[in-house]
């Protein structure tokens, strides 16, 4: 793994342990109610790591979202993320798109809950291989686990993994890859602010 990518990672590992920390003590104090239903928006930044042989590499990225939970349990939610550039020499990638899913959560106190959630991710995907370029538009499943602290209201702080897919079609290129296939594996903290 990269040095620059090993800070990263310790600094995120880091910003979590002391989130969870704080947000443990802080929640006697500030009990809310966790079954808030009604709209929220939020943003995460993290980490990821794209495994797909030609496409293997580790980057930060972005995402911004914007949800509805419809029940204490049940919510939908849209989000758009960007990766940037990911690769090596022969081959690289520019990934962004919008995703769509639902989500499932799971109150564990007044403060504090996990969630999951699944659904479709429509990426634009600008492709370079051995000097070969190619756009194209891809739709693909993506899901994911997380935990989120209630700070105090309105403000929310999540922890999440997600798993993304990306699928190159390459039967028309004059170069073939090793794999069409690239999973993207993503951890980032983020905060939600409910309405």
């Amino acid at each position: 793994m990269k040095q620059g990518t090993t800070q990263l990672t310790n600094k995120l590992l880091l910003a979590a342990a002391l989130a969870c920390s704080s947000f443990a003590m802080a929640s006697s104090a500030y009990a809310q109610s966790n079954d808030h239903t009604g709209p929220y928006i939020g943003a995460n930044y993290g980490m990821f790591k794209s495994r797909g042989d030609d496409f293997e590499d580790d980057n930060n990225y972005y995402e911004i979202l914007a949800g509805y939970r419809f029940l204490p349990f049940l919510g939908v939610e849209v989000n758009y993320a960007d990766f940037g550039e990911f690769g090596g020499d022969f081959a690289s990638a520019d990934v962004d798109g919008w995703g769509v899913a639902a989500v499932g959560f799971l109150p564990l106190s007044d403060s504090f809950n996990i969630y999951a959630k699944a659904g479709q991710f429509f990426s634009t995907v600008d492709v370079n291989v051995a000097g070969f370029n190619d756009d194209f538009d891809d739709e693909q499943i993506f899901y994911g686990v997380g935990v989120n602290f209630v700070v105090a209201q309105p403000l929310n702080i999540s922890i999440e993994y997600n798993r993304y897919k990306v699928e190159v079609d390459d039967s028309d290129w004059p170069v073939q890859l090793s794999s069409s296939d690239t999973d993207i594996d993503t951890i980032k903290v983020g905060a939600k602010f409910t309405f």
